[in-house]
């Protein structure tokens, strides 16, 4: 099966995330400072538009990636909460500390894989071993001899096959390849389920080997069904495209319309040469720090219409809607919602956040799984990401307690409308920590009662 028809797709969702590639065109100049070459641009050229005021276009465009900030948004929330990772084994917590080689613990490298998988919907993962083995087990955690966990993006994989149980029967996919001299070059990976092999762009054989996994090292993440998948947030890149041309655009009209038009009034019966005349003196003595001398009626300006403008900034807001409404941005809620609509946009987000800490659960296990198979480990860590999420609209929850004391409802209710409040509020706190808040409200409660 090839991969040639989702890769266009994917790269295009990562310079998205990025805002790299054409989303940063570049314009070079030449010697009379006429644009000589324009890179590759997702700003759309107009029909009858010249090549000097498309190179000013490109150098002036900026792209803030509204798809990274409401991803990083979502990851942050999962990110926020404890993940319980437990192991006795001194090497696994060895790889805990630094599980990619450069000094990434788990947790951080897998907030950087969460951010990728959750724009594209789908992300690999290699998990490789160095082939020198160390003699003995303080060498090998002084030296760190053990498994690196690799993120691969989904755009670099050239060809693969899936085998029926769901697991790469092989995969190939563009990276480098570091020589013996310390020199990198760039080569085509290609892992199965028994052996690996890196060619370079020659096709000559750079490195190969066979490894005991019984299992392709390369493992998948797929947001939903079956992989290559595209995700809920991937919309979001064609939405930035098409908003990274509205602001340009709307620049083009800003500085076309944007300075008023002087005029001057002369007699009605004047000559065409007394006209020309009259605006050669104005021409002439206005500027920063010249008065122009006048009779008559005084010169005046004509400013331009800003409808065009008006139509943009509403047209760029619509975009700006559709993008947090996709990316389940609860900081954007409309305050005209109701209480039920603004109660079922955060049950939405919760649910969400569930089912992708369970998606990434899932993965972290089979990789820690091929961790254990590299080490002939007979077991993996222990481990469990977080399930309950309480964003919520803490003011909205003030209200109902606030509403509740009016209504003189008992104080067993008040104190767990409180008790909401506090796991809401305090959401980012430990569970300890937690527990320690609330247990004060029990003890108000009991106090009350007694």
């Amino acid at each position: 099966m090839s991969a040639s028809s989702d890769r266009g797709r994917f790269k295009f969702i990562g310079h998205a995330l990025d805002g790299s590639g054409p989303f940063r065109p570049s314009v070079t100049y030449d010697a009379y400072n006429k644009p000589s070459n324009v890179s590759y641009s997702y700003l759309i050229r107009y029909p009858r538009e010249s090549d000097e005021k498309y190179a000013r276009r490109c150098e002036l465009a900026f792209f803030a990636s509204p798809l990274a900030r409401v991803t990083t948004q979502f990851v942050s929330h999962i990110a926020a909460k404890h993940t319980s990772r437990e192991t006795s084994n001194a090497l696994l917590q060895t790889m805990m500390n630094n599980v990619d080689g450069k000094d990434n613990s788990v947790s951080v490298f897998m907030q950087q894989f969460m951010v990728q998988a959750k724009a594209r919907g789908s992300a690999l993962m290699l998990v490789d071993m160095p082939s020198a083995m160390p003699s003995n087990l303080r060498d090998q955690i002084a030296n760190r001899i053990m498994p690196y966990w690799n993120y691969i993006s989904p755009e670099s994989v050239n060809d693969f096959q899936i085998g029926d149980d769901g697991k790469f029967d092989f995969v190939s996919f563009n990276g480098e390849f570091i020589k013996e001299n310390g020199e990198k070059v760039q080569c085509v990976w290609r892992f199965d389920r028994e052996s690996w092999i890196a060619r370079d762009d020659q096709d000559s054989i750079l490195s190969s080997g066979e490894h005991p996994l019984g299992e392709c090292p390369v493992i998948i993440f797929a947001e939903s069904g079956n992989y290559p998948c595209f995700g809920q947030f991937a919309p979001i890149a064609d939405l930035s495209k098409r908003l990274f041309n509205l602001d340009s655009e709307l620049d083009e009209i800003l500085r076309a319309q944007t300075f008023s038009l002087l005029t001057l009034a002369v007699p009605e019966n004047s000559s065409d040469k007394e006209k020309l005349q009259a605006a050669k003196t104005a021409g002439e003595t206005i500027g920063t720090n010249n008065l122009l001398i006048h009779t008559g009626q005084a010169p005046g300006f004509i400013a331009p219409p800003d409808g065009p403008a008006s139509i943009y900034l509403e047209r760029i807001q619509d975009i700006r809607n559709q993008i947090s409404e996709i990316g389940l941005d609860v900081t954007q809620i409309n305050q005209q919602e109701s209480g039920i609509a603004m109660q079922m946009r955060f049950h939405t987000i919760n649910s969400e956040l569930a089912k992708f800490s369970q998606l990434m659960e899932d993965f972290e296990r089979r990789a820690w799984d091929l961790t254990a198979k590299w080490l002939k480990l007979n077991d993996a860590p222990i481990i469990e990401w977080p399930r309950d999420f309480n964003i919520a609209d803490t003011q909205g929850e003030l209200e109902i307690l606030r509403s509740m004391q009016e209504t003189a409802m008992p104080n067993p209710v008040l104190v767990e409308q409180k008790k909401r409040i506090v796991e809401t509020q305090f959401g980012n706190l430990d569970i300890d920590q937690q527990q320690e808040l609330i247990s004060v409200l029990d003890q108000e409660l009991s106090a009350t009662d007694g």
